[in-house]
């Protein structure tokens, strides 16, 4: 058996042994370690596999992108991880089981990273997919958070059920549901063209669901909000980085840049998602909110890669720049929104902007923290966020993508906006009604609070080492 399966048998162990421990003596602090211990061996597990020659079968593929991307994702784990034990410490639930839903959600999206065929691909989405409707609902108490429960529920099943059903058409065309056969020449031929596309549409609308694009939007505000503070980060970083792996995947071995029609709706979602996305954070006060409406805008700005192979190109960039550039993209937003929800898992009881009038006058470290990565979601220069979104800019200029560019710049620019008025909230002067007294600052949390200010600052200002791995990694 291949090393390459090593990461996933470690989390399933981790599992076992959660589940042991649980049945034995309920204990939060051994089920932190245990959880911790898991996802450290499988870190490291992923770490010795990068720039070793890959392999691939019948359902999985192991390039040398895949053990980077998912090593990433480990990494947004774990640093979720560090606040979790403070965190779930102050809610008036059971803690233990928390831990083995979350294990089993990263063992999902570990799955679909490295899918190359439909079956792996529902599998783990499907493990995934049911372990966060037990995190979004495990704050049983909360009357919104039943609420969001259900919503995820049943809009995750009507998208499963939607891309089941694109499978079968796609499988009657092609006789097979791997995804190196769904451009091959040889197809049965007894559809025509317009029922392979028909397929399409039906997978690609339960994939902008995954990712809350436009029009697929309207459950993620109402999620984020009602769900766990850290379910919310889960959703964010974790279940979004794994939806778009697998579509982009698909995408490019699947040739589906080459139906017009596919195109066309792929470029409408993703200009309807920059503008709308954005245009929705100005109207929001709840923080949580906003955050949920600037993760539209930013997967609809990662939809401009899906579109390059559709477009024309100019010499000056290398064949694999747009893989550079959604990797960059990705890691930059990633670790930019985990901050974020790391800093807020510090101040549980900030809920709205003005809750955070005044607090660079009482902790200026978090203030500082959180500054910085508004900045870096809005893509200002020196942080990672503007690399990432120099990528995106560069690539569509390359390609020629117009449209999409000029989207892009707008929905930018209208993200600026909210993003600073988070800033010019914590640097006003505190009123009477701003209290931040009940805030303690933990080892665990300041050393985060470094950390993040190092890799959104080390990597925005210094982007060569990282961009120059990724490169290597592209060619590989």
């Amino acid at each position: 058996m291949s090393l390459h399966y090593l990461p996933a048998i470690v989390l399933i162990i981790t599992v076992l042994v959660s589940l042991i421990s649980l049945s034995l003596k309920r204990h939060h602090g051994i089920a932190y370690l245990i959880c911790g211990g898991g996802l450290l061996l499988t870190m490291l597990s992923l770490f010795v596999q990068i720039g070793k020659p890959g392999t691939s079968s019948e359902l999985f593929v192991f390039d040398a992108i895949t053990p980077f991307l998912s090593l990433i994702l480990l990494i947004v784990v774990s640093m979720i991880w560090v606040q979790l034990y403070q965190w779930l410490e102050s809610l008036d639930e059971r803690k233990e089981e928390y831990y083995l839903l979350m294990l089993l959600a990263t063992l999902g999206s570990l799955i679909m990273v490295a899918s190359n065929h439909f079956t792996s691909f529902f599998l783990g989405l499907e493990l995934m997919s049911l372990s966060f409707v037990g995190l979004v609902a495990y704050s049983g108490r909360e009357f919104k958070g039943q609420e969001a429960g259900v919503k995820y529920l049943i809009l995750s099943a009507v998208a499963s059920a939607l891309m089941l059903m694109g499978m079968a058409i796609l499988y009657l065309q092609y006789g097979s549901l791997s995804f190196n056969d769904l451009s091959m020449q040889g197809a049965s031929g007894t559809l025509p063209p317009w029922v392979t596309v028909t397929g399409i549409i039906f997978i690609l609308g339960g994939m902008f669901f995954k990712l809350s694009l436009v029009p697929c939007h309207l459950w993620v505000a109402d999620l984020f909000e009602g769900a766990p503070l850290a379910t919310s980060a889960l959703l964010a970083t974790l279940s979004k980085l794994a939806a778009f792996v697998v579509l982009w995947r698909i995408f490019n071995l699947g040739g589906w840049h080459t139906h017009e029609v596919i195109v066309d709706i792929v470029a409408a979602v993703a200009i309807a998602s920059m503008l709308v996305g954005n245009f929705l954070g100005l109207l929001q006060n709840n923080l949580l909110r906003l955050l949920a409406y600037s993760s539209i805008a930013h997967f609809g700005y990662l939809l401009i890669i899906l579109l390059l192979a559709a477009s024309p190109t100019t010499a000056f960039l290398t064949s694999t720049f747009s893989t550079e550039a959604v990797i960059f993209y990705l890691v930059a937003y990633l670790f930019t929104l985990v901050g974020v929800f790391s800093v807020l898992m510090q101040m549980p009881q900030i809920k709205t902007q003005q809750d955070l009038t005044g607090l660079f006058w009482h902790k200026p470290t978090l203030a500082i923290t959180l500054s910085l990565l508004m900045l870096s979601l809005a893509g200002i220069p020196l942080t990672i966020g503007f690399m990432g979104k120099f990528y995106l800019v560069l690539t569509a200029v390359n390609h020629e993508m117009w449209w999409l560019l000029s989207a892009l710049v707008l929905g930018s620019i209208i993200g600026l906006y909210y993003y600073l008025r988070v800033i010019m909230m914590m640097i006003k002067a505190p009123d009477g009604e701003s209290d931040f007294s009940g805030l303690t600052m933990t080892t665990n949390g300041q050393m985060l609070n470094y950390l993040i200010i190092f890799l959104v600052i080390g990597f925005g200002t210094f982007p060569a080492a990282f961009s120059q791995l990724i490169e290597t990694l592209s060619r590989g």
